[in-house]
């Protein structure tokens, strides 16, 4: 997750920042004021941080449902414990398989130089 959170620093800082900045000025409706901050990272990371899309393809119900549980419960986030435990597990597990996936490509690129 490190990496992935690296990655994103390195590739969209612009928008990492953007959005950081937006959240700080509006701690009390961030999640209405800054969606345009939100989608531009987010359009940011999914395009250059692969991992990221590939997590997002394969625990979109996970996303969804933690989403839904937040909007749900604003005042009482505790609420969304499971839900957040749910998408920790699938993106542990997917991160794995695409890390996993990637070893041959990197292993080859390797044998080349």
């Amino acid at each position: 997750m490190d990496d992935t959170l690296a990655q994103v620093q390195e590739k969209c800082a612009l928008q990492l920042e953007m959005y950081q900045k937006c959240v700080e000025n509006y701690p009390h409706s961030w999640d209405k004021s800054c969606v345009q901050q939100k989608k531009a990272l987010t359009k940011c990371s999914e395009e250059n941080v692969g991992i990221l899309k590939y997590v997002k393809e394969h625990c979109t119900k996970q996303i969804t449902d933690y989403d839904a549980c937040l909007s749900a419960n604003q005042s009482e986030p505790e609420k969304c414990v499971q839900a957040l435990k749910e998408l920790y597990y699938c993106t542990e597990t997917t991160s794995a398989a695409y890390r996993q996936q990637q070893q041959p490509t990197q292993k080859d690129s390797e044998k080349k130089n």
